[in-house]
């Protein structure tokens, strides 16, 4: 097979498939519309499929006894979108904000490929049109259903914006962080604005929390360790002329290793208790374990895969991409099988997730030969 010819060839189709899917956006685990359309063409190419409940499906093609899974998430987001493009959302309130439509039209047509070139595998190649990857809980759901048992690696890879167009990262090591989210209730004692003396004021505790906190990164953790701590909303108050009584911090935690996951809990803890008793505060803390570990793309696959996609893409094609502190679940696979996830270039003026959010539609065909390469190698 010609990967670099075929990928060609299918780039209008594959810019259709993206665009057809960009106008209905669905959440996790209602991608009804989405599956419908994938199971259209899936059906039209005599590719045959399991069904996955609710949403989803792996497709297979080849045939052999060793197998290879290449995977696309499938799910959008609650956001209005503000593209004004000619094939923008039909779903007032959700878009494709993530680029997860351009995945999803990616395998489909790396499927019509290997499909064409059946006779030529073999070992088989499924293809896991995965839901539910914004809420971390597709890919545990597909593991679950053991259709993956004795696969021998597991591949994938995602559309980013902030990376030039036409570029492709393919790199060994930690690449996406690991997510934990937590939540923090202080329960203090509201009164009259003119008698703060009288009141917990659950206000002052939530902002000192929130600046007390940032501490931990800065100075509780080693400067060449990479975290995050983001809190990204807090609800107080219901009036300007009475103390709060009760405040909720929301946020999350991004990390690359179990050690430091741990060591931010245990001082976020400390911290938290030292409010309360400082304050006279009641303070509950509640930290979810990770939804997903960190992404690690293996050493020995990378290798495998770069040497086969150094025969299809240029040196300048190559771009190095520094790991991000986005989360993906992915990762939960990578726990499971050997595998690796590239990252493609979208351009693009605005971020994944930003309600202007497009990309860079050359992105569909890098995308088309990096999924060729995972499923050849």
């Amino acid at each position: 097979m010609d990967i670099k010819q075929e990928a060609l060839k299918i780039k209008e189709e594959v810019i259709q498939f993206r665009r057809d899917l960009h106008r209905c956006p669905e959440t996790a685990f209602l991608e009804k519309k989405t599956m419908a359309y994938v199971r259209k063409h899936l059906d039209e190419w005599k590719i045959s499929y399991e069904m996955l409940q609710p949403t989803g499906c792996i497709a297979k093609i080849g045939r052999g006894k060793e197998a290879v899974a290449l995977r696309a998430d499938m799910d959008a987001l609650r956001v209005k979108e503000e593209t004004n493009l000619p094939f923008a959302s039909e779903h007032e309130g959700y878009m494709h904000a993530c680029g997860h439509d351009g995945h999803t039209a990616v395998l489909l047509a790396t499927a019509k490929i290997l499909k064409k070139h059946e006779e030529e595998l073999n070992h088989r190649v499924l293809l896991i049109f995965q839901p539910a990857e914004e809420i971390a809980a597709g890919s545990k759901m597909v593991l679950k259903t053991g259709k993956l048992d004795g696969i021998t690696g597991i591949f994938g890879l995602h559309i980013f914006s902030g990376i030039a167009a036409g570029k492709v990262s393919l790199e060994a090591g930690p690449r996406m962080a690991a997510t934990n989210w937590f939540s923090i209730h202080v329960k203090g004692r509201s009164g009259h604005a003119g008698k703060p003396h009288e009141c917990v004021d659950a206000i002052i505790i939530a902002s000192s929390l929130v600046m007390n906190l940032q501490t931990i990164i800065s100075r509780s953790l080693n400067p060449l360790e990479n975290a995050v701590l983001t809190i990204g909303k807090m609800q107080a108050g219901t009036a300007r002329n009475v103390v709060a009584g009760d405040a909720v911090l929301e946020g999350t935690v991004r990390t690359f290793s179990k050690e430091s996951e741990q060591k931010i809990q245990k001082r976020m803890k400390e911290m938290i208790a030292a409010q309360a008793q400082m304050y006279g505060a009641d303070i509950t803390f509640n930290f979810e374990p990770a939804s997903h570990p960190a992404l690690v793309n293996s050493e020995i696959v990378v290798q495998k895969v770069k040497k086969k996609a150094d025969a299809v893409f240029e040196a300048n094609e190559w771009t190095h991409v520094p790991a991000m502190m986005l989360g993906e679940d992915f990762s939960n696979y990578l726990e499971e099988y050997p595998g690796c996830f590239a990252f493609i270039g979208g351009g693009g003026r605005y971020p994944n997730h930003h309600s202007q959010f497009d990309f860079d539609e050359s992105a569909l065909v890098q995308g088309v030969k990096m999924m060729l390469i995972f499923a050849l190698v």
